[in-house]
């Protein structure tokens, strides 16, 4: 009965939220791209995970919008953002999001995100640093460690028990049943889908860029490095690995969180990244 509780009462702050953020949909150069955005304040760019956690305006959104105007976009492949066809690496995904940013008008932005989300995010960062004015990474890939290899998600993505288990350090509480459902609807079908063709795509071969590492000492702006202390994906070694390679950075871990902490540990979460950006 608790746990059913606290879906009901999530599930009404997401139906609160959502009347703070417009949805629009931005050409850029041919991609349709979605884009929610709402607030007032400095531009705040989240980029999504492979979860596709940019449907809807959560209630993270709601309050980082308080202080930034935050700005979300949809991946090509994801949702109905178009251009997939184009992007090939995860380099291409980098200059897709320059070409948004400038169709936008936004010039430097606090920008951030969480696991691929991150990932692209610091691929932005190395190749026009002048444009972020903080960064923040979350349970990012892109890094190689070497006594941490990543585990093939594609094995386990159709067996709901296994990804609830890699994504969350208690896959039996109520947001990891929530978030990775039993009886998924035909959205949460669809963004399975897509995110193992956009994985498939950008990650199939080769899992990081080993280009990244030594490419990091080109960020110059303040980093927040934030991970789930059981992060059972992309385990804190990476963040570490990033902290060797941005020694202006700071890593932060959220105690008894796995690897989707504006899920899991949202308050923490959002109350860091907040802090930090401000």
């Amino acid at each position: 009965m608790f746990e059913t509780l606290k879906k009901l009462k999530y599930g009404a702050r997401v139906l609160l939220s959502r009347k703070g953020g417009d949805a629009e949909t931005i050409d850029v150069r041919g991609r349709s791209t979605v884009i929610m955005h709402g607030g007032d304040g400095p531009a705040f760019v989240y980029l999504h995970s492979t979860l596709g956690e940019a449907f809807r305006w959560f209630p993270f959104y709601q309050t980082w919008s308080k202080q930034f105007t935050v700005y979300v976009p949809t991946h090509p492949g994801f949702g109905k953002s178009g251009g997939f066809d184009q992007i090939d690496t995860i380099e291409d995904m980098a200059f897709h999001y320059v070409e948004l940013f400038d169709a936008l008008g936004l010039g430097e932005i606090i920008l951030g995100g969480v696991s691929l989300g991150g990932w692209i995010a610091a691929e932005f960062a190395v190749r026009w640093p002048e444009r972020v004015k903080k960064l923040w990474l979350s349970a990012a890939p892109g890094l190689w460690v070497d006594d941490e290899p990543l585990p093939d998600l594609f094995r386990e993505m159709t067996d709901r028990d296994k990804v609830r288990k890699r994504l969350f350090h208690d896959p039996n509480g109520y947001m990891a049943k929530l978030v990775i459902a039993d009886d998924a609807n035909e959205e949460q079908m669809l963004s399975a889908y897509q995110s193992m063709a956009v994985l498939a795509r950008l990650m199939w071969e080769r899992p990081y860029d080993p280009k990244l590492a030594e490419r990091l000492h080109r960020v110059q702006c303040p980093t927040l490095l934030l991970w789930g202390a059981h992060d059972r994906l992309v385990p804190p070694a990476y963040g570490e690995a990033y902290r060797k390679y941005l020694p202006q950075a700071e890593l932060k871990l959220i105690p008894d969180c796995g690897h989707m902490a504006m899920f899991e540990k949202e308050a923490e979460f959002v109350d860091a990244v907040t802090r930090f950006c401000r």
